[in-house]
């Protein structure tokens, strides 16, 4: 089953056996932007598996990748929370809905891996991706090889608590595998198998296996909610219709030379064979 199949698959489990939060007689947190209440049709605990070499990136729709791959830089390179420096830097410009007066994320995401902490393998002062990366080339058997998003002492100072959150890794042989946890994850928007999300991580597993000298292996990402907003299901069901072009085999090249993780740019991501429909879709965001 390629991306654009398993795309079609969860929607459709979603839509036909997915739990309609208006009947269950609960409020629900998210507001559309008029502060209308956001309700979603959901299942639990959803899996969504990526072999060795597959890219988890559909062309049913087209989906903005740069700007996913520059999200990633803006976290785990930059170390960064500060939307001014996501606009200036990337040009990445949709995440005002979420910054403080600061013009940042609070203690959210780059936060978190900006901040520092003692090591529990060398009890020296370090920082989430510094870690990682120490510790997938010198104690690759490690089973604590995690990067988190979230601290629960800094939640009430997060503008957004992050919806993807914890990423394990596991070294096996010459390969690299990831799974990524997700508490949240709206199907339009970003968690739809091979959107926004899970292509963004399957860039990061990339670039720390190639930065490590392994290859990237399997990609497991798991959503504890799994959500299409009712107000986005006519566009939903427009997207799974859409006939696929058979020349579209997205394939991800980057700048072997790249040997240190810090030295990325958004220059160094090729995309080959990626021809999606281009259907313009306007997507609300709930906040």
């Amino acid at each position: 089953m390629d991306v654009n199949e398993k795309y079609i698959k969860v929607a459709n489990e979603i839509l036909e056996n997915g739990y309609d939060e208006e009947k269950l007689n609960q409020e629900v947190r998210p507001v559309w932007e008029d502060g209308e209440s956001a309700y979603t049709k959901f299942l639990p605990q959803q899996i969504i598996r990526y072999e060795k070499g597959e890219v988890p990136l559909i062309s049913l729709r087209k989906i903005a990748w740069k700007s996913a791959i520059k999200e990633i830089l803006w976290i785990y390179q930059d170390r960064s929370n500060d939307v001014n420096l996501l606009k200036n830097k990337y040009k990445v410009n949709y995440w005002d809905s979420w910054k403080n007066d600061e013009g940042n994320l609070g203690t959210a995401y780059g936060y978190q891996i900006n901040k520092k902490f003692k090591s529990p393998e060398t009890g020296k002062m370090t920082n989430q991706i510094d870690r990682l990366i120490d510790q997938i080339k010198n104690n690759p058997l490690n089973r604590r090889l995690i990067m988190n998003l979230i601290d629960v002492d800094d939640m009430a100072e997060m503008t957004l608590i992050p919806c993807a959150f914890l990423t394990m890794w596991t070294v096996s042989g010459d390969y690299l595998n990831l799974t990524l946890i997700q508490r949240s994850g709206d199907f339009l928007a970003a968690a739809a198998p091979g959107g926004i999300n899970a292509f963004q991580y399957y860039v990061l597993l990339r670039m720390i296996a190639q930065v490590t000298g392994l290859k990237a292996g399997n990609f497991v990402h798991f959503i504890q909610n799994y959500h299409v907003y009712k107000k986005h299901i006519p566009t939903v069901k427009k997207i799974m219709d859409v006939k696929v072009d058979e020349k579209s085999k997205p394939k991800l090249e980057i700048n072997p030379d790249i040997k240190d993780f810090k030295d990325f740019t958004i220059d160094d991501f090729k995309l080959i064979d990626y021809y999606p429909d281009n259907t313009k879709y306007d997507i609300d965001i709930a906040l």
